[in-house]
């Protein structure tokens, strides 16, 4: 305590000018021996002031002073200071199970090292790590070691964050750059050091780009890019994490990393108060995956609506309901549903007012909570359209009857379920080889549409850009793996005992049947998988000699999906050969495509199809 008060008087003094009243000093240590973290908390203040401190799990707060005054409905310390007489505590931190590690050669920390204390406005981080160990905490205003022979280092804060994480290893490389004021730091195992400068150059991109879009500052002094044990990828303030076993892949560059980057803005600096679900995963993924797909806008929505369609169909929930991405079925909605809402506020207001809505948004959220309605207020939708698309479980279906065309006059019914009471309906009208695009204005229900064209051989469909979030038309579904994934009811035909192989990527597997006994009955209207090994039997090329059209190598291992012929166009054939547990598990990241086969268990060829887009009217 005699070592501490001398330093504490000074930082309240330095600070005092500035009328910052209640300051704190931490003295962390990280204990790998115990695995545990230990520190000591100094608060101080230059008059009378009540400050909240709380602890995160695993944490333990220890106090003899009077002042200090335990919670429990609210398991939080609050702590009335008076004047320069400094209240000093001690905590002890055990790794939150799952989330933290502390061991001989690693330590990550993703809860925090410290408790939280509001009304903290400037605050000094004493970390001391164990010997031999390199790391650094997420978002801090300066570091400075204390001295040359110690592992002690001084972090200090103008704004004391929530949680403060921390990587630390004895074979980390660390290395840094800086971009517009921004410190970029990456924390890479030493087997990884080549890596340091793609992934400094490409984090120092995506927080210029983001800069300029948003036109707004980086939400925090420095950032840091961590390789971890564990094969994931998440983000946090200040902070953007990923395992070694992608560290090295391309799509961390091509992606991944600037999704993380943009976690900055919404996710750590902007918060979700969760009163009308989770917008933040939609926001992210349109400014940073879709926001990517500049030259195939159209096949990425397409493709959005095809997974819904895979795995959520009928069986959707809101979007106030979304909470955080729990499975496909949930992506599907936060994230698919999500974009799809947003993309069509943009069409709605128009790309300039959308980007200036969301501009201004980030702008003024910036460090505090929001939420759709807020979002959607910035970007100037109406109560409808929040109403409809956040609050209510539904999507837009078209139907079209009674088609007429004659004299280049093209009429039809267009019976329109789900959206808002008004909704423009797009259409793309080809004539001679050019594409004009336009709308319909229609309400729920009946709407008869006009339409004049300029040839008996022009080409009229509705939504073929895909700027609706509706439900697809059988024609525009193509044969995908994830059909069968999302699945609920699979019929699987094999030999003997071997559905078992199958059923930790496919639970859904309901009617087992042996593939020599499979016919018609066990096909009509039904997803289906049919494993065989290089051969297929009499009973099944009979029942499918129309149908099959994929070719595959002796001795390799194949997955193909095909329309189911028996059904109305919506159900698919699964074709297993040679089928082993390890390539089974590399299909689930291939769920849009149609053909993939392995040799050895090593990739060697892929194939993703298509299908018409867009609802067709007219034409060939």
């Amino acid at each position: 305590m005699k070592k501490i008060l001398p330093l504490l008087l000074l930082f309240i003094l330095f600070y005092q000018y500035e009328s910052y009243a209640a300051v704190a000093m931490f003295k962390t240590d990280v204990d790998v021996e115990y695995g545990i973290i230990k520190g000591t908390i100094t608060i101080a203040s230059s008059k009378k002031e009540q400050v909240v401190l709380t602890p995160y799990d695993d944490m333990h707060i220890l106090s003899d002073d009077t002042r200090v005054v335990y919670s429990k409905n609210t398991n939080s310390y609050v702590i009335n200071i008076d004047e320069l007489s400094p209240v000093i505590m001690s905590y002890i931190k055990h790794p939150a199970k799952h989330i933290d590690r502390i061991n001989k050669d690693f330590i990550s920390i993703y809860t925090s090292i410290i408790p939280y204390i509001s009304n903290i406005e400037k605050a000094e981080v004493y970390l001391t790590m164990p010997e031999g160990f390199s790391g650094l905490v997420s978002e801090f205003f300066s570091v400075d070691k204390i001295k040359d022979n110690t592992n002690t280092f001084l972090y200090t804060y103008n704004r004391l964050p929530k949680s403060i994480y921390l990587a630390a290893s004895t074979n980390y490389t660390i290395k840094t750059v800086m971009q517009n004021n921004v410190k970029i730091f990456s924390l890479l195992f030493k087997e990884h050091e080549n890596l340091s400068y793609k992934i400094l150059q490409k984090s120092a991109y995506y927080i210029e780009m983001y800069e300029r879009l948003f036109e707004v500052k980086f939400p925090y002094d420095s950032f840091l890019v961590v390789e971890d044990v564990l094969p994931y990828g998440h983000a946090m303030d200040g902070m953007a994490v990923f395992g070694k076993a992608i560290i090295d892949k391309p799509f961390i560059y091509e992606r991944s990393l600037g999704h993380e980057v943009l976690h900055q803005y919404f996710g750590s600096s902007i918060e979700c108060n969760m009163k009308d679900g989770n917008f933040l995963e939609a926001v992210t993924t349109y400014f940073a995956d879709y926001y990517y797909e500049k030259e195939n806008r159209i096949k990425y929505r397409k493709d959005v609506l095809s997974e819904y369609e895979a795995y959520v169909g009928n069986n959707g929930f809101p979007l106030k309901d979304f909470e955080y991405n729990a499975g496909k079925k949930e992506q599907s909605v936060g994230y698919g549903k999500g974009l799809m809402v947003l993309h069509m506020a943009k069409n709605i207001v128009g790309e300039e007012a959308f980007m200036r809505g969301i501009r201004s948004f980030v702008k003024d959220k910036m460090f505090s909570s929001a939420s759709w309605y807020d979002l959607l207020k910035y970007i100037g939708t109406d109560d409808d359209f929040y109403n409809t698309w956040i609050l209510k479980n539904e999507n837009i279906a078209l139907f079209v009857d009674n088609i007429i065309y004659k004299d280049k006059q093209l009429s039809f019914n267009l019976v329109r379920k789900g959206g808002q009471q008004q909704l423009n309906v797009p259409f793309i009208h080809i004539s001679n080889g050019e594409m004009k695009a336009g709308s319909f204005l229609t309400s729920i229900g009946g709407n008869n549409i006009t339409y004049t064209l300029n040839d008996d051989n022009d080409t009229f469909i509705l939504d073929g850009s895909y700027h609706l979030m509706r439900h697809l038309y059988t024609s525009e579904l193509h044969p995908a793996f994830y059909y069968l994934f999302g699945s609920d009811d699979i019929v699987y035909a094999g030999l003997s005992n071997t559905d078992k192989l199958f059923r930790d990527v496919f639970p859904n597997i309901g009617e087992v049947v042996h593939i020599r006994k499979l016919n018609l009955h066990h096909i009509k209207n039904k997803n289906i998988i049919i494993s065989l090994d290089n051969q297929i039997p009499a009973n099944v090329a009979e029942l499918l000699k129309d149908s099959i059209n994929f070719t595959f190598d002796m001795g390799n291992t194949t997955y193909a999906v095909i329309r189911n012929p028996y059904s109305k166009g919506n159900k698919f054939i699964m074709f297993a050969f040679n089928a082993s547990n390890t390539t089974l598990k590399r299909l689930i990241h291939y769920g849009s495509y149609s053909y993939i086969s392995f040799k050895d268990n090593k990739l060697e060829d892929k194939k993703e199809e298509d299908s018409p887009y867009g609802i067709k009217i007219y034409g060939k």
